[in-house]
């Protein structure tokens, strides 16, 4: 029974720790799945690198990469790709008597261009009859296969070629890998590895000073945010076209990758070819550290090079990177820069990283940071917001997710990428989930006030109640209140008289108007038994003027009552006369009952002594009867001082008195009246008898009352007594 009641109370901070490990482990997992996570964290990548691309972007190096583009103007130029052999050896010649250091080709050459020496000795042979001619003597002149190796050989050049999915595509000749694998190392290294591949020509990367791959590796949104730096092909590492260009211009033939031995694997870390690390994943990917969007490098069209208008040494210690930005030549990327990116700018980018520094990078300590930041944000608003308002946590919410954005922005700018979507993802739920949680609650409580007070409780306090639930505790409460007290007179012979549906005729008709009264005067119907109305003022809303109140509602039920008395004899009914009793003290309210049934009440010795003062109303003849300490802290009323008594079940005397109007609503015939009674009741005190009993008899003939014939009893029974010398003037009252 505890156990489930810990669970219901605690239910949604469950919740919010099991949503906290689901997350986590989302986040360590989603490098190896295409979930949401993943997708989230990739869109979240993608604007960050957008925002915090001026904080991010290298300084000019004087190292110059230039991209010779086979642009739109190319093609329609020169005519559609590809080109004649000749014309690219043409290219090569050009940018090389240019200045160029390195000239790196984002093209395959994977198949022979037809000499036209051997397409003319097939149709001769085809057509003539005698000994056909030797043309072998300007074979060679005209081979373009030829013209652009022998370009090739006299540059420092780089062909790229693809690697393929497929064993069965082994084309071309590929290049020298850059490292052969150690024995150890062909077992337990985990980099990327492809069965086939689409490589040049033998003649032309022969030729060539060396070649790299030009695969391209989306993300499964087809965006390019990582690429690898070298791909295993059987036991040899081969280098991208980045990474083969950046070791011909630094004059490095062989490079070995650094690795970390992790259990029985082993996993690459790092793979510098200058004085600039160039960290990787364990696959042997580097995040492509974009400088900009497209065209952020300096571009030349194809045309203008094979036209000659490239002065001597204008590309000067420049490596060059040959490729297209022509949307008919499908080398267009989805990039975090925008969708159609060039392939070529995409190698420019990792070169230039390669040669200057500026990777992303994400540590080994990425997941322990990720874990610790969702541990303290959980912490933190698992423990602080469900003490908060609806806005206070939305704003706690916003403020949470800027400083994780701030703080990952931070570290980003200072070259490390941890992932983001975890912590957002956690934050934006949590807050959700505690702001439902809260509307929840809010709403069951709005409907438990409701159930609860509205037939007790007037609207307007509802309504108040219903605007700030959380402010109001049905837990007990100990405070000052006021309680009120009504019974119709001599109910039991009136109910004996009537028939059950005019009984319930007339006590309906007579409860409404006394209900509204104390609903007007802002009461609280405590409940119903028979006859009697019982109503507190103080609870569950605050009341400062709650003695005030309860009077004010005390002498409207005593109007309406005698308002509804030509009603009731129109209706056969008999007439109603009600008693009221007030009492103001500390008394115990709340939400009391048991597991069956409970109900808001008041409950003390203050509320018992209210229920006395109801009782004696009738012994006095008043209408009204209110304690001391509901008197003595009021003003704004005319009131009769009543008796000086003691109740049953109580010791301790109290001044009773009955209320007559507002100051100014009672007439002064009244008031006169009211002084002639205190100046006979001293002369009662004092025990001059003869004196009080003529005054009283003077009163009860001008003004004849229960209360004055009350007072002329006692006189004739303690004249005949002695009374001790302390006697004050109390009346003990020996029933209820």
């Amino acid at each position: 029974m505890a156990f489930k009641k810990y669970m219901q109370a605690h239910s949604t901070r469950i919740f919010a720790v099991l949503l906290t490990l689901l997350i986590s482990w989302l986040a360590v997992t989603s490098d190896n799945h295409a979930n949401l996570m993943q997708r989230i964290e990739y869109l979240l990548y993608d604007l960050r690198f957008n925002t915090l691309l001026p904080f991010t972007q290298r300084e000019a190096s004087n190292t110059s990469i230039v991209i010779v583009d086979i642009d739109e103007r190319s093609l329609i130029e020169q005519g559609r790709f590809p080109w004649s052999r000749h014309k690219v050896a043409t290219l090569v010649d050009n940018l090389g008597e240019a200045g160029a250091i390195v000239i790196a080709f984002d093209v395959v050459f994977s198949e022979q261009q037809v000499n036209p020496v051997d397409e003319m000795s097939r149709v001769l042979a085809q057509n003539m009859r005698q000994e056909m001619p030797s043309l072998d003597a300007i074979y060679e002149e005209v081979d373009a296969d030829i013209a652009l190796a022998e370009s090739l050989k006299r540059y420092d050049t780089v062909l790229g070629f693809f690697f393929q999915d497929n064993e069965a595509y082994r084309n071309g000749l590929l290049p020298l890998p850059i490292h052969e694998l150690d024995p150890e190392w062909k077992e337990k290294l985990v980099v990327t590895q492809r069965p086939g591949y689409t490589a040049n020509v033998d003649i032309l990367q022969k030729a060539a000073s060396g070649g790299g791959f030009v695969t391209m590796f989306p993300d499964f949104d087809g965006i390019v945010r990582r690429s690898p730096l070298v791909i295993r092909y059987r036991d040899h590492l081969y280098p991208s076209l980045a990474l083969s260009a950046a070791m011909r211009y630094l004059f490095i033939e062989d490079i070995k990758p650094e690795v970390a031995e992790l259990g029985d694997v082993l996993t690459m870390t790092n793979l510098a070819v200058s004085e600039h690390p160039a960290p990787t994943d364990p696959r042997g990917f580097v995040t492509v550290p974009y400088q900009g969007r497209a065209f952020s490098y300096p571009y030349i069209s194809a045309t203008d090079v094979l036209n000659g208008k490239l002065e001597k040494g204008l590309l000067s210690d420049s490596i060059i990177l040959v490729g297209t930005s022509a949307i008919g030549l499908a080398d267009l990327r989805s990039t975090p820069m925008g969708p159609q990116y060039p392939g070529v700018e995409v190698h420019a980018n990792i070169l230039d990283a390669l040669l200057n520094g500026g990777f992303p990078y994400k540590p080994d300590w990425s997941a322990g940071a990720v874990l610790f930041q969702l541990v303290v944000i959980a912490i933190f608003m698992i423990v602080v917001l469900p003490k908060l308002g609806a806005m206070s946590m939305l704003l706690s919410g916003i403020a949470i997710v800027s400083a994780t954005f701030f703080f990952n922005g931070f570290v980003w700018i200072q070259g490390f990428d941890l992932p983001l979507a975890a912590a957002l993802l956690l934050t934006v739920s949590l807050t959700a989930l505690f702001i439902a949680d809260g509307f929840i609650r809010e709403s069951v409580s709005k409907r438990v006030l409701k159930s609860m007070f509205d037939q007790y409780v007037p609207p307007a306090h509802i309504e108040k109640m219903l605007a700030d639930p959380d402010a109001y505790s049905f837990a007990g409460e100990h405070k000052l209140m006021t309680v009120l007290f009504s019974d119709i007179r001599s109910f039991t012979s009136i109910s004996e008289k009537l028939s059950a549906r005019e009984l319930k005729l007339l006590l309906n008709t007579y409860f409404t108007p006394i209900t509204k009264e104390i609903f007007d005067h802002q009461g609280t119907i405590d409940k119903y038994v028979g006859d009697m109305v019982m109503a507190f003022w103080g609870a569950p809303l605050d009341d400062e003027n709650h003695r005030e109140n309860a009077i004010k509602a005390a002498l409207r039920m005593q109007q309406v009552t005698e308002q509804l008395k030509p009603m009731f004899i129109a209706q056969g009914l008999p007439e109603v006369n009600i008693g009221i009793g007030i009492n103001t003290g500390f008394m115990n309210v709340g939400d009391m009952g048991s597991s069956f049934r409970r109900a808001y009440t008041v409950l003390g010795d203050a509320v018992n002594l209210g229920s006395r003062l109801e009782s004696i109303t009738k012994f006095y003849g008043v209408k009204i009867l209110v304690g001391e300490e509901t008197h003595d802290a009021v003003d704004g009323f005319v009131f009769r001082f009543v008796d000086r008594i003691v109740v049953k079940g109580k010791e301790t005397a109290i001044r009773v008195y009955e209320p007559l109007g507002s100051n100014g609503d009672v007439s002064q015939d009244v008031l006169e009246e009211i002084a002639e009674y205190n100046s006979a009741y001293q002369q009662y005190v004092h025990q001059d008898w003869i004196g009080a009993k003529k005054a009283f008899a003077a009163l009860q003939l001008a003004h004849p009352k229960v209360l004055y014939d009350v007072y002329l009893q006692r006189i004739d029974q303690l004249s005949k007594q002695t009374l001790p010398q302390d006697w004050d003037g109390t009346f003990i009252h020996t029933s209820k």
